[in-house]
């Protein structure tokens, strides 16, 4: 139990280093949190979602892309943050497909860092409107993400990319 609690503090502070490292202005509020006049996220905004894509993995990306791209344009003063996505999801291809990469945070674990785990913090944190993850899902799983988002009054959109169902 000691690790599990040492590891919750690095992965924290991982997050908050990255915030605050970011060679990209944070959205406004980032910081401090929008008080209850400002824009909040109707209830069904926030919780759990998951899309299956089946296909070669460049082509998923490309369905992927208007999605990203109409969750970058939220009018909520947080980011919009993908967790461990695959390799070749970078900011380089967020300009390419069209989306504005300062609005976009991507958070990659560290090595031996369970992404649910992980995952589950940054959607408890609430600094980001929507995070998106790679994971397998079960219902296990689902109720995690489901619990943490509610917490961190945000969503959670886990993207299946299953290849090997590909035609």
């Amino acid at each position: 139990m000691p690790y599990f609690q040492e590891t919750r503090l690095e992965q924290s502070d991982l997050v908050r280093n990255a915030l605050l490292a970011s060679r990209y202005k944070a959205p406004l509020g980032l910081v401090n949190q929008p008080s209850g006049t400002d824009l909040v996220e109707e209830p069904e905004d926030i919780g759990f979602s998951e899309i299956s894509l089946n296909g070669a993995p460049r082509q998923c990306l490309q369905w992927l892309a208007p999605v990203l791209r109409d969750l970058s344009e939220s009018r909520t003063p947080r980011w919009l943050t993908l967790i461990d996505p695959p390799q070749n999801l970078s900011h380089g291809w967020l300009r390419k497909a069209g989306l504005d990469p300062s609005q976009i945070l991507i958070v990659r674990p560290k090595r031996g860092m369970d992404c649910l785990t992980f995952c589950c913090e940054i959607l408890a944190l609430g600094n980001s409107h929507t995070v998106v993850s790679w994971l397998a899902t079960g219902p296990r799983e689902a109720s995690m993400l489901e619990s943490a988002a509610c917490s961190g009054n945000c969503r959670s959109l886990n993207v299946r990319i299953d290849a090997a169902r590909a035609a």
